[in-house]
């Protein structure tokens, strides 16, 4: 419960009938927990869906909110989410605001939502306010997934490959290396490449694999430092390929969460402010900060997108001129829904090319194996021949 003092807390259990045993800030409650071993309970987005979804429909009939929050919790099979619900029934019937206690569960619960909770709060639209937060989500969700089956299948392809490609150096390959150096023919130059790859991933693996651990946990720490956050963001968005996915992604995800925001009457540097804390990309992170000062400033919200390489001229002319008609919610959303239906068709073709490409990369990787292996099998017959 949320109380000034222990006291006070003891004070309002007591006016209830109760008689607590003991009571511990919270504060101290988290300091004892170890932070390793302590297990956090959280939704997964499919959860949180289905949790908007439920909690809409039984608001719309007029069941309370205390009493919403207890049913759902009480069907839900898996612990994770019975625990956070019975947190926040809990909180609510204890005379706590519904978006006071999502903000007690940020890794569930995101910003976005947990502001249009808070804005439903003053105008009493909260199924309302709960619907624009699922279909935000939901968009989301069937955004992200598209996006990351575009990059999941290069990356298995790329390691199978690989995997390939080591199984042929250092189980197939020295078993004619053998064969070869017995003869004693002067071997191509290719093969000799390859019988030395071979002999290094044979004998001295321990120290590719320390190589490779080191600079793995060197880039990683170097990325959390600003510095290296800015710059593996920059490579993102210059990837070919990948790099106008990601210019999209950011971009659409950005005006759908401002243009949802500022549709369900939340003032408009609050969204940009929560659209720049949600953003993973800094370049971004950089276009919102800019946009929220110009707003502060008094000037209009489509300048900075005009000065911005990240956002199509096309784009913020349209933004400008819905700004101009007093429309840029709705506009904004329609401007979002276009940039993600256009990912969708790059994601499409991209997967489309991406297929053949590596197929072509495979093929050619374990060709050139193939080829270093047989060449010697011509040379040795000359010599013989001789």
């Amino acid at each position: 419960m949320v109380a000034d003092s222990v006291a006070m807390a003891v004070d309002a259990l007591r006016a209830e009938g109760k008689y607590p045993t003991s009571l511990t800030p919270a504060e101290q409650a988290a300091a004892r927990r170890n932070p390793l071993f302590a297990r956090v309970p959280r939704l997964t987005r499919k959860d949180l869906l289905q949790f908007c979804t439920q909690l809409q429909m039984m608001i719309e009939t007029g069941v309370t909110l205390s009493e919403a929050l207890d049913s759902i919790g009480t069907q839900s099979h898996k612990p994770p989410v019975r625990e956070v619900i019975a947190d926040l029934c809990r909180r609510v019937s204890g005379g706590e605001s519904f978006s006071s206690a999502l903000f007690r569960h940020p890794k569930s619960f995101p910003r976005m939502m947990i502001a249009l909770v808070a804005a439903s709060e003053k105008s009493g639209q909260m199924s309302r306010m709960l619907g624009r937060a699922r279909d935000y989500l939901r968009d989301e969700q069937d955004t992200l997934r598209r996006v990351r089956g575009a990059l999941t299948y290069p990356g298995i392809m790329f390691a199978f490959a690989l995997s390939t490609t080591c199984f042929l150096m250092t189980w197939v390959l020295p078993k004619f290396t053998a064969i070869y150096k017995s003869k004693g023919a002067a071997l191509p130059v290719l093969t000799q490449f390859f019988m030395s790859v071979s002999d290094c991933l044979i004998n001295d693996w321990y120290w590719i694999i320390l190589v490779v651990l080191t600079l793995s946990i060197s880039a990683w720490r170097y990325c959390k430092t600003p510095t290296g956050h800015r710059t593996f963001n920059y490579i993102q968005l210059q990837l070919p390929l990948f790099g106008s996915l990601f210019k999209k992604l950011h971009l659409s995800r950005g005006l759908r969460l401002i243009g949802t925001m500022a549709g369900s009457g939340i003032n408009l540097p609050d969204c940009v402010k929560t659209a720049y804390d949600l953003c993973p990309n800094v370049y971004f992170q950089d276009l919102w900060d800019q946009v929220g000062k110009q707003i502060q400033a008094g000037k209009q919200f489509s300048e900075p997108l005009f000065q911005s390489p990240l956002v199509p001229k096309g784009m913020a002319q349209m933004l400008h001129s819905a700004e101009k008609g007093g429309k840029l919610a709705g506009v904004m959303e329609q401007v979002s829904g276009f940039a993600e239906a256009e990912l969708k068709d790059e994601i499409a073709d991209m997967t489309r090319y991406i297929e053949p490409a590596m197929i072509i990369m495979m093929g050619g990787i374990i060709g050139t194996v193939a080829l270093a292996l047989m060449l010697p099998i011509f040379t040795i017959s000359k010599v013989i021949a001789r």
